[in-house]
């Protein structure tokens, strides 16, 4: 509730209000010749108030209001990497604009130049992320009406794009001697042997291939379902897809299928003889009852990759990539492959793949983008497929 009071010859109102980061503060403003001038002022003021905006403007900083609206919109919604980002992006706000700079002060300028400084020694990929993030909070900042325009707007993104050979796949002869030895080796005191095969067949993230359960797998459709992931950084939990497109029903080639069938044998024989009942019912955890996470999975990986003398070696991520340019080399349609690795569009694949897209037509003359080829059983050094 407004006060009002007049100060010598004019009137002025005065009211106390809580910010959007929960301080109390005060809006006052005098100089009005008639008391009623003053109640409609302040009127007016208590109105912008109920409307969600943040009152006094001229007092709102940048990270007064970031911080609100990661715990409005943000904050306990997402997976706990997703959340970790959030205070990552609130340090480097802080040390670019300090503490007090203010929300309405923040120029297209200003923020273009701590881009450009942001951007030095980092991916594109990491400075947009981060502008993405500012956007959506500076859009609701105008939606709140604290301030009139998005300064992100036409914001040219820095750092550096990243390299064809960053992409790192294994050409067919190797990834068919690391699937043939991850087959040979798996077991359950060798869990790795399994995933590997797998991430070689689908091209699934590794928190996505160890987040599945047997209820996941259709072994007479020759199916799995990717509807949730495991989060091993953390503790070890379910946790959402990485997107909601994430979330994906792909083929699986017979010999998967047979590799399956042998683990959840051995699986149900062990936890027998030990007395062990896995609640989850997860498909890889092993005879110590762990499931692997990327560190393990990488490090086995390596060892198997030495052995082989593969002479450039890639982490679990790059068989995913691996898995991507062998279908291209086989002429499958871009399209499904999109769908099968879980992107939302055709964009987003190209955008990744777009050199292998290249290299692969030059080589074999197939424009995979107009192809209609659609793979239904897949093994290394054959492709079975129908044309629609």
């Amino acid at each position: 509730m407004a006060s009002i009071r007049k100060r010598g010859k004019t009137w002025g109102y005065r009211i106390s209000y809580k910010d959007i980061s929960g301080s109390y503060k005060v809006k006052e403003k005098s100089g009005f010749a008639l008391k009623r001038l003053a109640e409609e002022a302040a009127r007016e003021a208590e109105v912008e108030l109920q409307r969600g905006s943040a009152m006094d403007k001229s007092s709102t900083t940048l990270l007064d209001y970031y911080r609100y609206w990661i715990k409005t919109y943000k904050a306990g919604k997402h997976a706990q990497v997703t959340e970790e980002r959030y205070s990552t992006i609130e340090r480097h706000l802080q040390d670019y604009f300090g503490e007090d700079a203010l929300l309405t002060a923040i120029t297209r300028t200003q923020w273009q130049k701590f881009l450009n400084d942001f951007g030095e020694g980092r991916a594109r990929e990491t400075v947009s992320k981060l502008n993405s993030y500012v956007r959506s909070m500076a859009d609701s900042a105008v939606a709140d009406r604290i301030i009139y325009s998005n300064f992100t707007t036409g914001a040219v993104l820095t750092g550096s794009r990243p390299s064809k050979d960053k992409i790192k796949f294994l050409q067919d002869d190797d990834l068919s001697k690391l699937k043939d030895y991850a087959f040979q080796k798996a077991s359950m005191d060798a869990m790795w042997g399994y995933i590997v095969v797998t991430g070689i067949l689908t091209g699934a993230r590794l928190s996505e291939i160890v987040g599945l359960t047997w209820a996941d797998i259709d072994m007479d459709n020759a199916t799995i379902d990717i509807n949730k992931s495991w989060d091993y950084v953390h503790g070890g939990f379910f946790k959402d897809t990485k997107t909601e497109h994430s979330r994906r029903v792909i083929d699986i080639p017979t010999e998967l299928v047979d590799l399956l069938k042998r683990l959840k044998k051995q699986q149900a024989e062990l936890n027998l003889a030990q007395g062990y009942r896995d609640k989850d019912q997860l498909v890889f955890r092993n005879s110590r009852h762990i499931v692997v996470g990327d560190a393990g999975v990488n490090k086995s990986l390596k060892r198997a990759e030495d052995k082989l003398g593969i002479a450039n070696p890639i982490t679990f991520h790059g068989l995913r990539h691996s898995h991507v340019s062998y279908l291209l080399a086989n002429g499958v349609d871009i399209a499904y492959i999109s769908k099968r690795l879980g992107h939302a569009n055709i964009t987003i694949t190209l955008g990744v793949y777009s050199h292998l897209l290249e290299s692969t037509q030059k080589a074999s003359g197939v424009d995979v983008r107009s192809s209609k080829c659609h793979v239904i059983d897949i093994c290394l050094g054959k492709v079975w497929a129908k044309t629609s």
